[in-house]
């Protein structure tokens, strides 16, 4: 992407972007109660994790606080994947549907680039929130302090997993290119999410096998973990920052086919 291209694509996420903060706040009790519900959410989303280290010491090797940062990070990703990839891709099936992505494709800015990361949801950012808090309460638990290396180890992860979780989100939504219904999709990738809550030892055989290299979900919350609480070195980060470049790759490619297929509202 050429620098004047790059410049039209940020100005106009930035006034996409205070556009969807001024709609959030004109809404007031809206607001409040998407905050208030993802705050339950990510409450709920723990619960379970006490309860199951009532019964036990440590499940696979992990204790309560190492699998509570797991937990942490599965929160820090659905977080972002609601406040700012999930309004926007399915905003995108409804656009394919009514015809009015001809507007944006008609903009002089990257159409991808637009469809995904247009809106914003800063309700849902709570999430984000509950999830630094509960890092930073498991580590003080364990008594851990990570070193920068470790820091930036996570980090990379954790991008490599937001890579990851974007990419599978944009092919189920360009396969509305080609099926009208594809709610089930993002419903499916939801739930197969759900398993980046648990330390990818939880699972054995063709399981562990599907949640690392298949739906990599487990290795972007175990991985992000792990690298913070100083288990392991560079090479399990840099293999999930290579395959998240490959799924954006294979990602990128579907989007520019789906796209080569779309019909528009004025043809």
């Amino acid at each position: 992407m050429n620098p004047a291209r790059l410049l039209r694509t940020l100005n106009a996420l930035g006034a996409s972007w205070r556009a969807s903060l001024l709609t959030a706040t004109q809404y007031r009790g809206d607001f409040v109660m998407t905050t208030l519900m993802a705050f339950v959410w990510s409450g709920w989303t723990v619960l379970p994790l006490f309860l199951v280290f009532q019964k036990t010491q440590a499940v696979a090797g992990w204790n309560a606080w190492e699998a509570l940062l797991v937990m942490a990070f599965f929160l820090l990703l659905r977080g972002l994947l609601d406040a700012f990839i999930e309004p926007n891709l399915r905003g995108l099936v409804e656009k394919v549907r009514d015809g009015t992505l001809d507007f944006v494709l008609l903009k002089p800015v990257d159409a991808q680039v637009l469809v995904s990361f247009a809106r914003i949801d800063p309700g849902q950012l709570v999430g984000v929130f509950s999830a630094v808090g509960l890092a930073i309460f498991a580590l003080a638990k364990l008594g851990h302090v990570p070193g920068p290396l470790d820091v930036l180890l996570s980090l990379g992860a954790v991008l490599a997993g937001l890579g990851i979780l974007y990419s599978m989100w944009l092919c189920a939504a360009a396969t509305t290119f080609f099926w009208v219904r594809v709610e089930s999709l993002s419903y499916l990738l939801g739930a197969l999410l759900d398993a980046g809550r648990w330390p990818a030892a939880v699972y054995r055989g063709w399981l562990r096998l599907a949640f690392t290299f298949v739906l990599p979900v487990v290795l972007m919350t175990t991985v992000p973990a792990e690298a913070l609480l100083s288990r392991i070195g560079p090479s399990p980060v840099l293999m999930s920052m290579g395959l998240s470049a490959l799924f954006l790759f294979l990602s990128r490619r579907l989007w520019r086919f789906a796209l080569s297929r779309y019909t528009s509202a004025s043809s």
